[in-house]
């Protein structure tokens, strides 16, 4: 059942005044709105369905992120990250003490090589001197 029209003029018209090229322009200007309409409610719709698929991209990308920060959170509830690090430390300790004593090596062998180069030294110039003394000796002589 219809409601009563408050205007009854809006259907019954009168278009017993009205040329038939009048009512073919009207036509035609009816036709151009709707042909208007059904454009900008494309181009609504478009924009809409765009508008979804960006908001529905941004969901996906921060329900990720959520996801993801909970298992961190819960990683480092758990004390898991605690222990990770804890590891971590207990191994670069041993590599410093291993580095320590590989620098105390390092710092023993440089001084007895340079005690040894110093003995080498002394000792070539005792060489050297004994040379001399044997070159002195059997140097020519001269006897009058």
């Amino acid at each position: 059942m219809l409601a009563p029209l408050k205007d009854r003029n809006l259907i019954e018209r009168d278009t017993g005044s009205k040329t038939e090229a009048a009512l073919a322009a009207d036509n035609a200007a009816l036709k151009l709105r709707l042909r208007q309409a059904r454009q900008m409610q494309k181009r609504t719709a478009t924009l809409s369905t765009r508008k979804i698929v960006e908001l529905t991209n941004e969901n996906h990308r921060l329900a990720e992120l959520n996801r993801h920060l909970h298992k961190r959170l819960a990683e480092l509830e758990s004390g898991e990250a605690i222990v990770a690090l804890g590891q971590q430390l207990m191994a670069i300790r041993q590599e410093n003490d291993d580095l320590l004593d590989a620098a105390k090596c390092v710092w023993f062998l440089d001084r007895t090589l340079c005690a040894a180069r110093r003995e080498c030294e002394r000792l070539a110039s005792e060489r050297d001197h004994a040379l001399d003394c044997l070159q002195s000796r059997r140097g020519p002589r001269l006897d009058f």
